[in-house]
């Protein structure tokens, strides 16, 4: 299974409140999921197919953190949960965004994180954007971020080497 994934670091006036996951899988899997998942062949998700592709998609990756590794200093950070869950058919590819919680609450002092979205079971061929990833701030917060492999990181030695994090600093 392949799938084709942006990341954005969201947060509110309060820090650091998640990762916003918009991912594209590939054809077969897309195709015969979002089939699997309309019943009434409408072409459209809503309701109980949608809860229903929901738990089929991201139940068994919960205890995986939904593959959002987020590093703080040197501990993973535990997910809340899923929001905002969105699937829809886009050319015969099942694209899925959702909001995967976690929580730094901002500071005076810059705070640094690390977001990498990854399969480190090689299930999934989890291929991600870093071009089109980043972040989402008020103004009123200063946030940088850039990409970069994850060289050195020795807490993430289980994943690929060509596997890349978003770098994220932030402060008030």
């Amino acid at each position: 299974m392949f799938a084709d994934v942006t990341v954005q670091a969201v947060f509110d006036e309060t820090g650091f409140i998640g990762v916003q996951n918009h991912w594209e899988y590939d054809e077969i899997y897309g195709t015969s999921m979002f089939a699997a998942a309309d019943a009434n062949g409408d072409g459209l998700l809503s309701g109980k197919e949608l809860e229903s592709l929901k738990n089929a998609v991201l139940a068994p990756l919960a205890g995986q953190n939904y593959y959002n590794y987020v590093l703080s200093g040197t501990k993973f950070l535990k997910t809340t949960g899923v929001e905002n869950f969105q699937a829809k058919n886009k050319d015969g590819r099942l694209v899925l965004d959702y909001l995967v919680r976690f929580s730094i609450p901002v500071s005076k002092d810059y705070q640094f994180f690390v977001v990498v979205v990854a399969d480190p079971t090689f299930y999934i061929s989890v291929t991600t954007d870093m071009e089109n990833s980043g972040a989402k701030a008020p103004d009123a917060m200063e946030v940088e971020y850039y990409d970069d492999n994850l060289e050195g990181l020795t807490l993430m030695k289980s994943f690929r080497s060509d596997v890349e994090g978003l770098y994220v600093r932030f402060k008030k």
